[in-house]
């Protein structure tokens, strides 16, 4: 009965961890299927998406007709804005490499300056060696009256201290070679790096004009909105425009095969990365979802993996970032100053998606921040976690 009831035991357990492997499997396929595992597929993903969302574009390009005319410069001027930090960005990020490599570089410089200093000093040594002995040193032991035997160990050592020789001054020749490869790679890198510095110069005072022009257009826009009702009356289209973006986006997803992570976003309530490193919320119009204060610049990080699926202008909202993290939820971040994604991407959790900005026609920096569960918003902050 005992050995029966331990052969029992013994089955279940083999059974329940065959069942815990080929649930492994199961979720390891789905997760496989969800995400790209190459670059062609991940191309292939990026156009379907794509692809999908081109009724997207066409609704987009008919609610630009929409806007009126100091709005549509707002967007381009944003827009341009966008595009111009993105450069200038990817400038100061290549001008700290080449700082790196010509600090990598010159050191290596000053130590092979010491290396040939030392190998200089070691060969004038063994020239001068070479000079008191005289030329004729294999010559000299078959005439100074030594035994055959002594006279081959001694023509044999000379030798050996001749190929040493020989060694020493080839190991100088390989050393001044490398030195001048070396400096050649420095004067390259100084050459790209004043050009660098020089179109970042150029970009950033292109920054500036298009930032003046931005706040002249702001200003005209907000002397436009005075008049009447006309800023309720623009809040609440820029809600209806966000609603029906966010319903198309979901009909366009439909098609699209859902993300299927290990951990589903529904079981994560209060447990999802910030937004920002600190939440400051700030006072603002009910748009279905909260203002957080921060500085211009600031990176804004994904709450949690999942996949673009929206990064572009919107009115009210200005340069939106919209992820898609499955079972119908989506996070949201608008006013941004700089959309670092692009639509079909993959991102991770706390991974930069854009930088805090003032655009939308914001006059302080900021980030609207919004949780979408099928369309609808959500407390955004009950979902993120605390301290």
């Amino acid at each position: 009965m005992y050995k029966g009831a331990v052969y029992k035991n013994s089955m279940r357990n083999v059974l329940v961890l065959l069942l815990l492997f080929l649930s492994n499997v199961l979720v390891a396929n789905e997760l496989q299927a969800a995400q790209p595992q190459s670059p062609e597929e991940a191309e292939r993903q990026i156009k379907k998406l794509q692809q999908e969302l081109q009724s997207l574009n066409t609704w987009l390009k008919e609610t630009q007709s929409e806007k009126s005319q100091v709005e549509s410069q707002l967007e381009q001027k944003e827009k341009s804005i966008n595009e111009l930090i993105k450069q200038i960005k990817g400038l100061q990020e290549s001008l700290q490499q080449n700082d790196a490599q010509i600090k990598k570089l010159t050191l290596q410089q000053r130590q092979l300056n010491l290396d040939m200093k030392q190998q200089n000093q070691q060969v004038a040594a063994q020239l001068r060696a070479v000079y008191r002995s005289g030329q004729q040193e294999g010559l000299k032991f078959l005439l100074d009256g030594r035994s055959p035997e002594e006279t081959t160990r001694m023509v044999l050592y000379n030798r050996y201290i001749s190929q040493a020789r020989q060694s020493l001054i080839n190991g100088y020749r390989l050393q001044v070679d490398e030195l001048n490869l070396v400096e050649k790679s420095i004067r390259r890198h100084r050459a790209q790096q004043a050009v660098e510095q020089a179109e970042l110069a150029k970009e950033t005072k292109s920054l500036q004009k298009e930032q003046q022009a931005r706040r002249q257009i702001l200003a005209q826009l907000k002397r436009d909105l005075q008049t009447g009702d006309r800023q309720a009356r623009r809040l609440k289209q820029d809600q209806q425009q966000m609603a029906e973006l966010l319903n198309r986006l979901r009909e366009a997803l439909v098609k699209i095969p859902e993300f299927d992570g290990d951990i589903a976003f529904s079981s994560l309530k209060g447990k999802l990365k910030r937004p920002l490193r600190q939440l400051k919320v700030a006072p603002q119009t009910n748009l279905g979802g909260v203002l957080l204060t921060a500085s211009e610049g600031e990176s804004v990080q994904a709450i949690y993996h999942g996949r673009v699926i929206f990064s572009d202008w919107l009115r009210g909202f200005g340069l939106v970032v919209i992820l898609d993290h499955g079972e119908g939820y989506m996070s949201l971040y608008g006013y941004n100053q700089s959309l670092l994604k692009e639509v079909g991407e993959w991102v991770n959790t706390n991974d930069p998606v854009a930088t805090v900005g003032t655009s939308g026609g914001q006059s302080k920096p900021g980030l609207f921040f919004s949780i979408r569960h099928n369309g609808s918003p959500i407390n955004p902050l009950s979902w993120v976690a605390k301290g």
